[in-house]
């Protein structure tokens, strides 16, 4: 299986990344890492149809090489080039045809503005999100969809920085379903910068390593990442009655997830997988 390799050949903290982590400052729990990847190897294997986790490597994969080359643009990102990356963006999917009807010029501003190295990434970030003024729903759609853009144009450099990953302002996340007995606690000490994200993607980069994955860590952990996140989202719903509703009692396990990740459509789409998976 290609993600793994022998440790000795893992890049180090220092050449993996040029985004300096912020110290974590929660414990993760490496017993709830071990569960959430054996519910994502058992959700592959019940969905039938799909070669394993590599399919979904693969899939994050080809959503990098798009975004890779579109970011690579600069200056001569256009408005089809937005739209191509909306279109492997969950969160702003629905919202971008609106978005471009009214804001095209502002949007390809954006991005562009956003995708340039020259300026703290968090800066960048924030400032891509204030296109939303004052807009609560939409702040959080741009704000992910900008994490998404820097994340898939380069993984190892950026961590996936989507509310879902961590929203400090709501104290929840994929990140809160790590630690033990999280229910009880009242605030949560991990910050709202991508050094913060950073610093915790370290850990799992650690944890994975003792579970013997060695390549691909930053599509790695984002699975487990969005397995955890899908896990909490079932049982919220669950909870409130929604079930059904949200994703149905024979829908397929990995449904919330595969749309989450963007790699439901064509450019991200897994490959060789049942239909019910788009």
């Amino acid at each position: 299986m290609r993600w793994f390799r022998k440790p000795a050949e893992v890049v180090s903290d220092e050449a993996a990344s040029g985004l300096a982590p912020e110290p974590l400052e929660v414990t993760f729990d490496k017993e709830i890492l071990a569960s959430k990847l054996s519910t994502l190897k058992g959700a592959i294997a019940e969905a039938g149809g799909v070669d394993g986790l590599e399919t979904f490597i693969e899939a994050l994969r080809s959503k990098h090489e798009v975004f890779a080359a579109i970011v690579a643009k600069g200056d001569e990102i256009d408005a089809e080039d937005v739209r191509a990356l909306g279109g492997l963006v969950f969160s702003v999917r629905r919202k971008l045809v609106t978005l471009m009807a009214e804001r095209q010029g502002a949007l390809v501003d954006g991005v562009r503005a956003l995708v340039h190295p020259d300026v703290d990434v968090n800066e960048r970030l924030a400032a891509f999100a204030d296109l939303a003024a004052d807009d609560k729903k939409l702040r959080r759609a741009i704000w992910d969809f900008g994490a998404e853009i820097l994340h898939f144009a380069d993984p190892e450099a950026v961590p996936l920085a989507c509310r879902w990953v961590w929203d400090t302002s709501t104290t929840t996340g994929s990140l809160r379903e790590f630690i033990r007995a999280n229910d009880t606690l009242r605030s949560i000490p991990i910050g709202e910068s991508v050094g913060a994200i950073e610093g915790a993607r370290r850990w799992f980069y650690e944890a994975l390593a003792e579970e013997g994955f060695y390549r691909d860590l930053p599509f790695v952990t984002d699975l487990v990442w969005v397995q955890a996140y899908s896990d909490y989202a079932r049982s919220l719903s669950m909870s409130l009655g929604m079930i059904d509703n949200q994703f149905g009692g024979k829908q397929d396990p990995l449904e919330l997830a595969v749309k989450m990740l963007g790699i439901d459509s064509p450019e991200g789409r897994l490959k060789g997988t049942d239909a019910s998976l788009h």
